[in-house]
């Protein structure tokens, strides 16, 4: 029979083995964040591919992987366990991309090929990012920031009828950058940590000026 400290050394210890080993389970999954202004919702998709395996070689597969339930007053952030492969039929897809649906209105607009109260923002999966890209910080957060406005119809332009949502990638200072929020990260780099898209709201705008 065992020490009675050593006996209270031994159990600690299957303690911490049994929480690595449940944490191991859940390795291959990163957490996405999204701090959303008020009266925005969010939808994400994933695109899985890569798959080498029978007659579904190179066939992407589409999930849609988070949504929030409906618009918030207040701005508020949501967050989602995304993982980074998927298993089906057999054969192993990698996650390669994840389409973000910005909807900034609680309107119903159903059945608009290009509803005018949604942007997009993007995130995409590589093996291996080039030298120069920026990575995953060693700890802490991913962020990539972004900003949305509403551009205003002008009076008397006939084709602009309604409001139209504008995001786009952001600096920490909240200038506007090329292209939509988002941008490229690499998987192994993914596993356990948190990458957050954090959206600001600027004033409106006459559509006009959408290009300044």
């Amino acid at each position: 029979m065992l020490p009675r400290f050593l006996d209270r050394r031994l159990w600690r210890l299957l303690s911490v083995m049994a929480t690595l080993g449940l944490s191991g389970c859940t390795s291959h999954e990163f957490t996405f964040e999204a701090d959303l202004p008020g009266d925005f919702q969010l939808t994400g998709d994933a695109q899985y591919s890569g798959a080498s395996c029978g007659g579904s070689a190179g066939r992407t597969v589409v999930h849609r992987l988070f949504e929030t339930p409906g618009h918030s007053e207040r701005p508020h952030r949501v967050s989602f366990q995304v993982p980074l492969s998927t298993h089906e039929g057999g054969c192993t897809r990698e996650l390669s991309r994840i389409r973000i649906q910005l909807d900034g209105d609680s309107a119903d607009l159903a059945g608009s090929l290009r509803a005018p109260d949604q942007a997009f923002a993007t995130l995409e999966f590589h093996d291996r990012l080039a030298d120069s890209a920026r990575r995953m910080p060693d700890r802490g957060v991913r962020i990539f920031d972004g900003r949305c406005r509403w551009l205003q119809p002008v009076p008397g332009d006939l084709l602009m009828k309604q409001r139209t949502l504008q995001c786009q990638a952001s600096d920490l200072m909240g200038s506007w950058l090329e292209g939509p929020p988002g941008g490229s990260l690499q998987r192994n780099e993914l596993p356990g940590r948190i990458v957050r898209l954090a959206i600001g709201m600027a004033p409106d705008v006459p559509a006009t000026a959408a290009g300044e």
